[in-house]
């Protein structure tokens, strides 16, 4: 997918969004239980997005990986479900959808570690690029 950059770099700046409203709304009513479910959606979501955005940009080879779209869907999943479970174990309740959450961003953390490790080698060889995939 071409623009898979610009998806992840949209997306991690909807999760800095959410996680500022989600940190004004800790401080305004004082619920500071819930400042771990924040500091994952900051980092889970904002900083770990915006960074697989980044390396999507700066190796454009990777694009073509047909695990690449996989890889977003994955990882976002993932990110989603381990930060509602934050919000969860935070409010009192089971840790299942942190666990879940987990294995899931995992998953995807994995996927982008294969797509980079045999996408990025494309990059520094023109002549590799331009093979059919």
């Amino acid at each position: 997918m071409r623009k898979i950059d610009e998806i992840y770099l949209t997306l991690s700046l909807l999760w800095l969004v959410a996680g500022m409203v989600f940190g004004i709304w800790l401080g305004a009513t004082e619920h500071f239980k819930f400042a771990e479910s924040h500091a994952h959606m900051a980092l889970v979501g904002f900083v770990v997005s915006a960074i697989f955005g980044m390396m999507y940009r700066f190796y454009p080879a990777m694009k073509q990986s047909g695990l690449a779209v996989w890889q977003l869907w994955v990882y976002q999943i993932g990110a989603l479900v381990l930060v509602a479970g934050k919000i969860v174990v935070d409010a009192g309740g089971s840790p299942t959808l942190v666990i879940a959450g987990s294995f899931v961003i995992l998953a995807g953390v994995v996927l982008m570690l294969y797509i980079f490790a045999t996408r990025r080698a494309e990059a520094a060889n023109p002549a590799a690029s331009a093979l059919p995939t």
